[in-house]
């Protein structure tokens, strides 16, 4: 098999799984080791690919800075989350991140008559959209500020965290895979999701179809702990058939 051919099935077992191993692509290729290391070091060149540890992610054209993707599919991600806001009802407890589909949310709520409902974020823009809202009592945690995600994080964000048992955490992913569940490019934002996340009674993700199949580098809930996945369309979403999961589509 010829180097493009063999590479164009590395980017379609890429595409299906959301994540390829070295030893696995050696097996079903038939080829050596230095031979798949090297397909994925041109791949990665080419910036089809992501190399990891022992093998490689799909490459994500999501940018990292919260200003940047705030300007990015505004009429999508209100879409999705109007959707997520079916899920808030009276008397609960919620925890809300700061990305950019999450934030929208906010806006959303100003139209509902809600009553007893807390918010807890690390997101000090969230807070302040959601200081707005009648019926709403907010928590923000403190930490040291990601300038590039406006989010709080670091150990007095997570000690603050693990205070709370939430009826439902809403977050927004920055790649969201069968293989890798939902993930974020940051680790202290990641830790901060996972702590409410393993404390939470459901967990919801929003994710725009571009993040749908693309595992960023730090993992903040596996697939069976995540309760619904909102999504702006459908791409192949047959890959998260899973007993827990409910995925809705905004199309």
């Amino acid at each position: 098999m010829l180097a493009p051919e063999r590479q164009k099935q590395i980017l379609q077992k890429l595409e299906s799984r959301g994540q390829v191993l070295v030893q696995d692509l050696v097996r079903e290729l038939g080829v050596s080791e230095d031979t798949i290391r090297r397909d994925l070091k041109e791949l990665a060149s080419a910036g089809l690919l992501k190399k990891v540890h022992g093998g490689a992610i799909a490459a994500s054209t999501v940018p990292y800075a919260h200003s940047e993707r705030r300007r990015l599919n505004r009429e999508a991600k209100a879409a999705m989350a109007l959707k997520a806001t079916q899920f808030i009802q009276n008397g609960m407890l919620i925890f809300m991140d700061g990305g950019t589909t999450t934030l929208e949310v906010a806006p959303h709520l100003k139209a509902r008559s809600l009553e007893n409902v807390t918010v807890v974020t690390h997101s000090p823009v969230m807070a302040q959209s959601l200081s707005e809202i009648a019926g709403l009592e907010v928590f923000l945690l403190g930490g040291k500020l990601i300038k590039d995600l406006l989010i709080a994080v670091g150990p007095n964000s997570l000690k603050e965290a693990s205070r709370f048992r939430p009826d439902l955490s809403i977050v927004s992913a920055h790649g969201m895979s069968a293989a890798a569940g939902a993930t974020v490019e940051s680790g202290e934002d990641a830790a901060v999701k996972r702590q409410f996340i393993e404390n939470s009674a459901e967990t919801l993700v929003l994710a725009g179809h571009e993040k749908i199949g693309f595992v960023a580098s730090f993992q903040i809930a596996a697939l069976d702990e995540i309760s619904y996945l909102i999504t702006d369309e459908v791409k192949d979403l047959s890959l998260f058939n899973h007993g827990n999961l409910t995925v809705l589509a905004c199309e």
